[in-house]
């Protein structure tokens, strides 16, 4: 059994393992970067801390920021809503081919198949 917390982006229904997951919050006081790369939505600051927000799953209006540990740094995912934590009891299939960026590391099965984001592959956007 593994323990997701799932969330909506770009009309897709995602998941990450929620021990990678380290705090949800608002978007409210994103701040732009001037001249930032493709896919890098920019800062928020809270409670004293600073972390990169990027957004490369696509969505209409950003409503909610998944601070993930991205391997001894955090990134912030910049996500249309967080839905919940979900108990999924079934191994998650292969990743899917024909990706361009490998965000999908495989697909939760169940009535409402989760894409499993690849928390690894986020840190490339933001490597010099």
């Amino acid at each position: 059994m593994t323990t997701v917390v799932s969330f909506r982006s770009g009309g897709q229904d995602w998941a990450v393992p929620i021990e990678r997951v380290q705090r949800v919050l608002g978007a409210r006081g994103l701040l732009p970067l001037p001249d930032p790369r493709p896919g890098v939505a920019g800062l928020l600051h809270r409670d004293g801390d600073t972390v990169t927000v990027v957004s490369p799953l696509g969505g209409g209006q950003p409503g909610q920021v998944l601070v993930l540990d991205g391997g001894g740094t955090s990134i912030g995912l910049l996500v249309d809503e967080v839905v919940g934590i979900e108990r999924v009891h079934e191994e998650a299939g292969a990743a899917p081919a024909g990706q361009r960026s490998p965000l999908v590391a495989g697909v939760l099965p169940g009535s409402r198949p989760l894409l499993l984001l690849d928390v690894a592959s986020l840190t490339g956007w933001l490597a010099p």
